[in-house]
């Protein structure tokens, strides 16, 4: 298995955030921020280094998701990612909002080599990236029905676990 120690989590366009609203994953799951939520799960599964594609006037709420002493860059600019990704290390990607849960399974979450991506990135601007492999545990999130739906889930896991 995979086990990246890199991870981009991408957010949503500042174009395709509703005014007066904000990314999807700083919306809250059980009062916490589904960018949180991401977080912790990373990091248990070894992710030592983030870096978050979020437009700037979100990028203060977004870095405040991760513990102290957590590695992240919160930028929109495409050189600040691309030397992140100048590495040979398999990098995981959230390309869009999505909170960790086992059952999942794989299909929307990914990781591939950093210059890899790169590449991809740079040329096509595409998730279909080659040699990537699927990485299984991450539920996608598409607005905040999807939210109200995983909250019992969430609740569920949190009281199973003291």
């Amino acid at each position: 298995m995979i086990r990246p120690q890199r991870a981009v989590l991408v957010l949503e366009e500042d174009r395709m955030i509703p005014e007066n609203s904000k990314p999807l994953m700083l919306e809250a799951v059980l009062a916490r921020p589904m960018l949180t939520w991401a977080a912790e799960q990373l990091l248990a599964d070894g992710v030592q280094r983030f870096f978050v594609v979020c437009p700037p006037r979100f990028a203060q709420a977004a870095g405040a998701c991760f513990p102290a002493g957590a590695e992240v860059t919160v930028s929109e600019q495409q050189t600040d990612l691309e030397a992140f990704l100048d590495t040979d290390e398999p990098v995981l990607v959230l390309p869009r909002a999505a909170v960790p849960l086992a059952e999942a399974g794989v299909g929307l979450a990914y990781a591939a080599a950093g210059r890899t991506l790169q590449e991809a990135w740079r040329v096509k601007m595409t998730n279909a990236v080659q040699d990537a492999t699927l990485i299984p545990g991450w539920l996608p999130i598409f607005g905040p029905e999807t939210v109200a739906e995983v909250e019992p889930i969430f609740r569920a896991k949190q009281q199973k676990n003291g």
